[in-house]
């Protein structure tokens, strides 16, 4: 059923409080990102693990997303989004309460792993039912208003992670998700209307290797860091090889490919990389910023969050004005530029030194958020624009498998130069020096991402997108 034959059957009412479910889901799933990092330093110490270890607390959640988004994506068809819309809400919603009364570290990590697929399948079905809700005429600003949503959740974690550790301990920061799921999934359950599943073959080896793939990918590379057994990360990366060779060789043959093939043009492609590097550069930053706060500069996590604060801040004024100005200039130009700013922004915290003025820490992490917002609306509606309509439900999943891979490889980053520098014997020097020096790879991820937003810039000159 197309979104503009199901959109007349519902009133105005209906549609609205339909969106509101979705977008409360998609905002506790893309805060749960990063809202546990400016906690990792305290976890350390109340769950009596090394720095590096907590680091899995992020990259756990942010590795079941990733592997998780390219088969929820496709399942979608197969049982209705609804019905799988109703099974990933209270999925999270439950891991949270998991996470929040988690013993041990390994506990903990294991219920994030839960919420991660929860949060997956969320993401997976939150644009096709969007799409479905509103007509043709409508779908630009609810579009923009998921963009958004997703922009300040993954960016306003560290801040209300601060705001909720000074005042209460760090089960808290999952216990928020109780009320808010059980919110969502009762007004999804009322106001959501059915669909009828496409049903047919569903490409299973697909998402065994897809999977495959993204977790040997981002398990080896954190492994790299321990020499002692280096042998495991090499494993990995050839086990990553091998699945991607099968999955290509599937989607090749599948009747109903997970990620078709086609989908991936000179354009699209390069918004890909793009994106996968930025958001590379910024998941080093969430990661690596709270660990420098709190160890460089003396600062308590909620001093740490208020720190963050103007990342978020500025991404919620700017990402809109963003998007609209996307209409009347180039999507590349406007991308192209926020990354710009957003490597001036990292550049800038990269040099902060041991003791800045608090007014130059703001202004760095204004900057990046300034860079980051300007950046992101216009590029993922290149990713969209530069896909053809029939894959549009898979440059969605692509575009969810993106985010999530870079950042998870962002914390994977974070975690190996932690155990370099000796960081996991607990010394506060060694987590600062790691934490400062590891930004200048974000500084260098940004700059690529820079650099392949030129060449796509030059390359979208001549190629008609949106066939």
């Amino acid at each position: 059923m197309t979104s503009s034959a199901a959109a007349p059957t519902l009133s105005a009412r209906r549609r609205t409080l339909a969106l509101v479910s979705i977008l409360l889901s998609t905002l506790t799933g893309t805060i749960d990102t990063s809202i546990v990092n400016v906690a990792l330093p305290k976890l350390a110490t109340d769950l009596h693990v090394a720095p590096s270890e907590t680091v899995w607390v992020a990259t756990a959640f942010l590795l079941a997303v990733a592997c998780s988004v390219p088969a929820t994506s496709a399942l979608g068809d197969q049982i209705g989004r609804r019905r799988l819309y109703l099974i990933g809400v209270p999925v999270f919603t439950l891991a949270s309460l998991g996470c929040a009364l988690a013993p041990t570290l390994a506990v903990l990590v294991a219920f994030r792993v839960v919420q991660g697929i929860g949060s997956a399948v969320v993401l997976a079905v939150a644009i096709p039912l969007i799409r479905r809700l509103f007509p043709p005429e409508r779908l630009g600003q609810t579009l923009g208003l998921n963009a958004m949503t997703v922009a300040i959740g993954t960016s306003a974690g560290p801040t209300l992670g601060g705001l909720i550790l000074a005042a209460l301990p760090w089960p808290w920061l999952f216990l928020i998700n109780v009320p808010i799921g059980v919110a969502s999934f009762v007004l999804a359950l009322v106001v959501l209307p059915k669909g009828v599943p496409e049903r047919g073959d569903y490409d299973w080896p697909g998402a065994v290797w897809a999977a495959g793939a993204i977790a040997a990918l981002l398990v080896g590379v954190r492994q790299l860091a321990a020499v002692a057994t280096l042998w495991h990360a090499l494993v990995l990366l050839v086990v990553c090889a091998v699945c991607v060779v099968l999955f290509v060789r599937r989607e090749r043959m599948a009747a109903r490919p997970l990620i078709p093939l086609g989908l991936f043009t000179g354009p699209f492609s390069l918004t890909v990389g793009t994106a996968w590097a930025s958001f590379l550069g910024q998941g080093i930053a969430f990661v690596a910023l709270p660990f420098l706060f709190q160890t460089a500069y003396g600062a308590s996590p909620l001093e740490s969050a208020l720190l963050f604060t103007p990342w978020p801040l500025v991404i919620v004024v700017v990402a809109p004005l963003s998007g609209r100005i996307a209409d009347r200039v180039r999507p590349a130009v406007l991308a192209l530029t926020g990354l710009v700013v957003l490597t001036i922004g990292l550049v800038m915290l990269a040099l902060l030194g041991s003791a800045p003025p608090i007014w130059l820490v703001l202004l760095s992490t204004a900057v990046c958020g300034l860079g980051y917002g300007t950046f992101q609306s216009p590029n993922n509606r290149d990713m969209m624009a530069a896909a053809p309509l029939r894959y549009a439900a898979s440059a969605s999943a692509v575009l969810n498998t993106n985010r999530t891979v870079g950042q998870s490889a962002g914390s994977a980053v974070v975690s190996i130069a932690l155990v370099v520098s000796g960081a996991a014997a607990g010394s506060m020097a060694a987590q600062s020096s790691a934490a400062s020096a590891v930004l200048w790879v974000a500084v260098v991820a940004a700059a690529a991402a820079t650099i392949l937003s030129a060449v796509k810039l030059r390359v979208t000159a001549a190629v008609p997108l949106g066939r």
